[in-house]
């Protein structure tokens, strides 16, 4: 909607155009004109144009007399870049003179004179061929070329009475007050305060420009900042700037304003007015300069470049310093000539002006640029940011996330902060590298960094990036063997999660990384670590980036443990990211002396942050005594810049004195504490007794190797899980101490047999004991924003203070200062960390199967697979001694069965069974404290250690999966959600958007060759126990004795074929025993399960588990020699002669071979009409060097 000339007002903000739907505008763009102008004179060409010359070709007058006095024509230039002078006549004497004048800086005043005198003259003869029809470009012209803006034009009077301005009226930064006031006020009452501004100045209206941007950078917050902070682009139309050689920024401003208002340049007033002697001309010039940096908008500069006189030698001097002053000396401006004198450079009669079609095509990218500001995704483009992104965990750290009060100003104060802050000419393109020593508050001091400027410049619309990196070198991104530990980080994380938070605010960036997304490639992964990194650097950083988003933060927080060939791979790319880019860059690694870039701003923290150690010590010591200054001098030297240190010290002696410890006591602990973090450790963990250090040990196995964060009720279980004595299990059973899972017990049984001095029963207590045994070095962390208070103990998640605590202990330091000392006696001599922390995982793997063999799941994995859906249990209830279900998880438990063994469906129906079928899975998962971990994260602790990614023990993986009828094999895979071993593994390497990929993906990498083991098991796993009682006959009378179907004594080929072939994995250590097996369950029905070496003494009317008459002291063994026999034995009730097949492992005396398979037993029980049953049970096999004979008779 456009409005009609006449109703444009003089002074005062006047709207030209709006689009129909007010909603639809993106930019409000703003003239402003300079002294003596006026909203539409100033910006309309025609014939009331004084100054406008004719080129040659639209001349057709008549030469007058006064024209024939020039000697030469002045030439009319085409529109260029160029920043050179305009073309003078080549006169040898008026060359010399105007030199000679420029150099004087002033004019006689006939010269005035004659200028006065000859210019109307000159003019005359101009009007005569510049006949152009009237055009008022911003409204004729504008609106077409910009349909999506909102113009207006704003205007102010400067009163003139013959020839000379009046006193006493507003000066130009009084009009700069008026406009940002009247901008505002418009702004607010339409509703459109975040709407970007584009100004269009012309000559001293620049100056109005500038100053209104200073003062509303003055405001803290409002309507007068959004105007800054909305600002998308400026244009100066001949606007005065600097000085040059050949005259002062005053002589340029008085110059065009002379010109605008039509008065003596040397006019005091006009001088005052025009601010060409105020200090504040050159404070607004300096203060634009800064902002123009600061906030990154777009700036369009357009110089004059016709002379009216070539003859009169102050015209060309006075065009020409002019000219010089009229742009800024940036290459970002892009400065260009148009072919005007100075009064008409703003004027254009067509949309075909050169200097129009350039000032069409700046509005027409600064438009673009909004409106991809506020660019929604595509579906092809969240298709593609799902493929880039990959979720993983990350440990953050819970020590204070805040600063502490006081601190980190230092940082704000110096040279180096405030040359990258505010991006000074020589330091635009440089990134600040804060370098510090472990401890030191490099995170702190980042994060810090961050909430400062984003509560400077959230509102300005910056970008704020944030991203962790990690790594030894990226040559484990592109050989996976190299990769030294299976914690390390993935280190090319750092460089796609900067690609996926730049994609949507960077065009070009998208446009890319979708051609590659829709590029044919033969893996299943789109955007794998090589593709992400090789894309970075030798694509994305290599060219000149720009993005819609006028200012963009990059943090980046570099682990400590980080090697320096990373860090300084990291830092050169980021270098180059910063060089191509208006990225404001800032990196916080650890201090590696021997890496230097110059692309970088450095800081070393340790060196700078004594000031703050001090105050915190001097504020939090509660020491009285007269000394006490001296004692926080002593801390802070001794803390060498590390706050760690000094605040873990701090909160030592502050303990002590409050049990009261005197004066001499703190010194001679001072004396005695290590000077550097981790010797601070050692010594902290040398204080427990050798029953601590072995709980503590077991703490930390679960903390530090967790996979991901643990929450407390999870670790809670897991501690009772542990084996106390790990130690004494490796020397023992070796690396296949992993797989030693023993039989069957629930977590009440547990808690009875290990861990029973750790008598927590609530999280609270267990948080305190926690706290005890990490000595500190443990807090916890909520998931809420609302704090650790509001959430419930139980679900926080357990996490060191600090990433120095994690980088202790994967060095094996930690480890080793805690198995010194446990409940099984000293560790092994010469155990390297690698091994260390290998023992640790065999420890988790086997607390892991112990929990998944418990009988509080036994009803878990009883039915069939169909169609690789889960396996669904038959109706049990699990015991709720430790698991503390709700009612609904144990109705979801119960459910199952009949959810999967209902009969056909439609494919609807069965569409919204699978559904509810994982509903009450992942009910059943949350509802068990760690059994979610343990079924995560069970493959990752398997191949954690060395060994077992490359030698996996195939054979006893599988017999111990395969124990007790598949038990640990059909649990697993039914909570894991399928048994199809290419599913299974599918689901430990690949990740969604919303899904973290597990821990294990990086460990089943075909490097290592533990994924095909791994599946060649699961197959031959997922075979056998296909049936619903697997390879093992039912041994009642119906069951068939021939076939496949069911195997009896009278076929054993059969079964012989179906057994499992030796995997072609390396020989287990021949001092590693085998893990103990289990014997399937013989038939359906009510089943009575015994468990260990036993003869029975059962109660016939009472078919109770023999495990727990066991425990109750009613059970015993009667064989004196040692078997490891398999431990559960499922006999029906009421007792009957079974005949069938066993398989498992039953080693006979002295012999450590297994017992191979087709071991033939018998069972017989007698009732002896007392209500007891007499049963003896006999096994004959053969193992190795003969025959093994084993009954098992009544006890007396």
């Amino acid at each position: 909607m456009k409005v009609n000339e006449d109703a444009i007002s003089s002074v005062g903000l006047s709207l030209l155009y709006e689009p129909d739907e007010p909603v639809d505008s993106v930019v409000d763009i703003i003239l402003v004109h300079g002294l003596g102008g006026h909203p539409v004179r100033s910006w309309k060409s025609g014939t009331q144009s004084p100054t406008r010359l004719a080129t040659p070709s639209t001349s057709t007058a008549q030469p007058t007399s006064s024209r024939r006095r020039l000697k030469k024509q002045p030439p009319v230039t085409p529109l260029r870049r160029s920043n050179s002078e305009p073309l003078l006549v080549k006169e040898d004497q008026l060359a010399r003179k105007a030199r000679s004048l420029g150099r004087k800086n002033s004019l006689k005043s006939t010269s005035r004179l004659k200028l006065a005198e000859l210019i109307p003259a000159e003019t005359e003869a101009q009007d005569e061929v510049a006949q152009v029809p009237e055009v008022y470009w911003p409204l004729e012209m504008l609106p077409t070329s910009c349909p999506k803006a909102r113009i207006f034009t704003w205007g102010y009077h400067t009163l003139v009475v013959d020839k000379k301005p009046l006193r006493l009226q507003n000066d130009s930064f009084a009009h700069a007050k008026d406009l940002v006031i009247e901008v505002a006020t418009a702004r607010t009452t339409n509703g459109a305060l975040a709407r970007p501004i584009i100004f269009i100045t012309h000559s001293t209206g620049g100056l109005l420009v500038k100053e209104a941007l200073r003062i509303a950078e003055a405001e803290r917050d409002g309507p007068l900042k959004e105007i800054l902070q909305s600002t998308a682009g400026v244009v100066f139309m001949a606007c005065p700037h600097r000085m040059s050689e050949r005259s002062s920024l005053g002589d340029a401003i008085k110059s065009m304003a002379s010109v605008t208002l039509q008065v003596d340049p040397n006019d005091q007033v006009l001088q005052e007015l025009s601010g060409a002697k105020n200090i504040q001309s050159e404070i607004g010039r300096q203060a634009f300069l800064r902002i123009w940096n600061d906030y990154n908008f777009k700036v369009k500069t357009f110089q004059e470049s016709v002379v009216l006189s070539y003859r009169l030698l102050e015209v060309r001097v006075e065009a020409t310093a002019r000219r010089l002053a009229s742009f800024l000396g940036d290459p970002r401006e892009a400065a260009e000539t148009i072919s005007a004198t100075h009064g008409d450079v703003c004027r254009f009669s067509s949309s075909n002006d050169s200097g129009y079609r350039s000032l069409g095509l700046f509005l027409g990218a600064v438009i673009r640029s909004e409106e991809d500001r506020k660019h929604i995704l595509t579906a092809k483009e969240t298709e593609c940011l799902a493929a880039l992104v990959r979720p993983h965990h990350t440990f953050s750290e819970t020590h204070p996330a805040t600063s502490y009060p006081g601190t980190c100003l230092w940082l704000y104060d110096s040279t180096d902060f405030q040359s990258w802050h505010h991006r000074s000419e020589k330091n635009k393109h440089k990134i600040l590298w804060i370098r510090g020593e472990s401890g030191c508050g490099k995170t702190i001091l980042l994060r810090s960094l961050r909430r400062r400027l984003e509560r400077q410049w959230a509102a300005a619309g910056a970008s704020f990036i944030w991203t962790s990196a990690e790594g030894h070198n990226t040559d484990t991104i592109f050989f996976p063997g190299t990769r030294r530990q299976q914690h390390e980080i993935n280190p090319a994380n750092a460089y796609r999660s900067l690609l996926a938070q730049l994609f949507p605010q960077d065009p070009s960036l998208r446009q890319s990384l979708l051609k590659l997304y829709h590029r044919p490639r033969d893996k299943t992964e789109m955007f794998d670590d090589q593709l992400v990194v090789s894309f970075f650097a030798d694509h994305y950083i290599d060219q000149k980036i720009e993005t819609p988003t006028r200012r963009t933060f990059i943090f980046v927080d570099v682990s400590d443990d980080a090697g320096p060939a990373y860090v300084q791979e990291l830092v050169c790319r980021l270098s180059q990211l910063a060089r191509n880019s208006d990225f404001t860059i800032c990196i916080a690694s650890a201090h590696h002396a021997e890496l230097e870039e110059s692309g970088t701003l450095s800081i070393v923290m340790h060196l700078r942050n004594s000031d703050d150690i001090l105050r915190y010590i001097n504020l939090n010591l509660i020491a009285e005594w007269e000394e006490r200054n001296q004692t926080v001098m002593t801390i802070g030297q001794k803390a060498g810049g590390v706050f760690l240190w000094a605040e873990i010290v701090v909160n030592i002696l502050n303990a002590a004195i409050a049990e009261g410890a005197s004066e001499e006591m703190i010194e001679y602990t001072l004396d005695e504490v290590p000077g550097h973090l981790h010797g601070l450790y050692e010594w902290m963990l040398a204080t427990l007794n050798e029953r601590e250090k072995a709980e503590s040990l077991m703490l930390f196995q679960w903390v530090i190797l967790a996979a991901e964060p643990m929450r407390l009720n999870d670790l809670f279980v897991a501690i009772r899980l542990t084996e106390p004595a790990p130690f004494a299990a490796y020397e023992h059973l070796g690396h296949l101490m992993a797989l030693s899972v023993g039989p069957p017990s629930s977590m009440r049984e547990l808690r009875q047999l290990r861990n029973s001095e750790i008598t927590s029963d609530t999280p609270y207590q267990f948080h305190r004991w926690l706290r005890a045994r990490s000595i500190g070095l443990l807090e916890l962390k909520t998931d809420s924003r609302q704090g650790v208070a509001n959430e419930s103990w139980g679900l926080q998640k357990v996490q060191p203070i600090h990433s120095s605590v994690r980088s202790f202990f994967h060095s094996g330091k930690g480890f080793a200062c805690l198995a010194d000392a446990g409940l099984a006696g000293l560790a092994p001599q010469g155990l390297s960390p690698e091994v260390s922390i290998d023992l640790s995982h065999y420890s988790l793997v086997r607390a892991c199967l112990t929990y998944l063999n418990m009988r509080d799941f036994e009803n878990l994995g009883h039915t069939r697979f169909h169609d690789k859906r889960p396996i669904s249990p038959q109706h049990h209830h699990p015991s709720p001694s430790i698991s503390q279900v709700t009612s609904p998880a144990t109705t979801s438990i119960s459910n199952l069965s009949t959810l999967v063994n209902s009969p056909a469906l439609s494919p609807q129906e069965m569409y919204f069974r699978e559904k509810t079928f994982v509903s009450q899975r992942n009910l059943i998962m949350s509802s068990y404290p760690f059994l979610q971990y343990a079924v995560d994260n069970l493959l990752f602790h398997l191949l954690s250690p060395r060994f077992f990614r490359y030698f996996l023990p195939q054979h006893e993986l599988f017999v111990c999966l395969s124990a007790n009828r598949f038990r640990l094999w059909r649990r697993w895979t039914s909570l894991v959600g399928t048994a199809d071993p290419v599913q299974i593994l599918h689901k430990h390497t690949a990740g969604t958007a919303s899904e973290t990929p597990n821990a294990a993906a990086a460990l089943l990498s075909p490097v290592f060759g533990a994924r095909f083991r791994l599946e060649r098991v699961f197959r031959k796993l997922n075979r056998l126990s296909s049936g619903p009682i697997g390879i093992f006959p039912s041994a009642g009378p119906k069951s068939p004795v021939k076939g496949s179907g069911g195997l009896g004594l009278s076929d054993s080929r059969v079964a012989s074929s179906r057994m499992p072939r030796t995997p072609r994995t390396p020989k287990t250590p021949p001092n590693s025993a085998l893990p103990t097996s289990a014997i399937p369950d013989t038939g359906a029905g009510p089943e009575t399960v015994i468990t260990g070496f036993f003869d029975q003494h059962l109660n016939a009317s009472t078919p109770t588990s023999a495990t727990a008459a066991a425990a109750a002291g009613l059970w015993a063994p009667t064989i004196t020699s040692h078997f490891q026999m398999p431990p559960t034995i499922s006999l029906p009730v009421p007792p009957k002669t079974r005949r069938g097949l066993l398989t498992g492992v039953v080693p006979s005396p002295g012999d450590t071979a297994a017992l191979a398979a087709n071991t033939r037993y018998s069972r017989t029980s007698t009732d002896t009409g007392t209500g007891n049953v007499e049963s003896s049970t006999r096994i004959q096999g053969r193992s190795g060097g003969g025959h093994v004979k084993v009954e098992l008779s009544k006890m007396v």
